[in-house]
């Protein structure tokens, strides 16, 4: 069975399979994994509050020691690590912090790539539904329902903000031309001139 593709449907494939973008949903992956972990496991539990900490001074530290790139990653994976133990030593599903999980998703479109939200929604589904109490109520895993909702808005607002990106560094490049374009007319006028006399 062959399968056809549009040239619209190809670039959407290789977008959403960059290397980049997979090593990103893989590296916070790793972080929800390993926080489902230590929430689940009773002795690093009781020091979540030292962990939370931890990870904001290693946050600060690292904006002076790492390249804009690497930090970025950095950046979102502590970011989801230190959302995902508060929301989840403050109740779970049922805390009242859980919407920190809905800014997180659009603040990580923007931080890294649009693509991430869509991974790390049903990620989110999945942790969530293992760290729920056995008395969890229906309504209360509802809530879950939320993220497949909010994840094409946050995708959507990373692809904008990628876009309006990009077109910033077009025209700072552009600018950049046109003074190099000006230094030369200006220098051949001065040598047309001394030619002239």
């Amino acid at each position: 069975m062959q399968i056809c593709y549009t040239k619209k449907t190809r670039v959407y494939i290789n977008f959403m399979m960059s290397n980049k973008t997979a090593l990103h949903i893989f590296v916070l992956f790793a972080g929800v994994a390993a926080t489902f972990l230590w929430v689940t496991t009773p002795l690093l539990s009781n020091y979540s509050l030292q962990l939370t900490a931890l990870l904001i001074i290693s946050l600060i530290l690292g904006k002076r020691l790492m390249d804009e790139e690497t930090f970025r990653i950095i950046e979102g994976l502590t970011t989801v690590v230190a959302t995902l133990i508060v929301v989840s030593e403050t109740g779970g599903i049922s805390s009242p912090l859980f919407f920190l999980n809905y800014f997180l998703l659009f603040a990580l479109s923007l931080l890294l790539e649009p693509a991430i939200p869509v991974a790390l929604a049903f990620i989110f589904i999945g942790y969530y539904l293992l760290t729920s109490e056995s008395g969890t109520s229906v309504f209360q895993l509802l809530e879950l329902l939320a993220f497949p909702f909010i994840t094409p808005l946050a995708y959507f607002a990373g692809k904008i903000y990628q876009k309006e990106e990009n077109q910033k560094k077009e025209i700072a490049n552009l600018r950049h031309k046109v003074e190099e374009l000006k230094e030369e007319l200006v220098e051949e006028e001065l040598g047309s001139k001394k030619i002239t006399t």
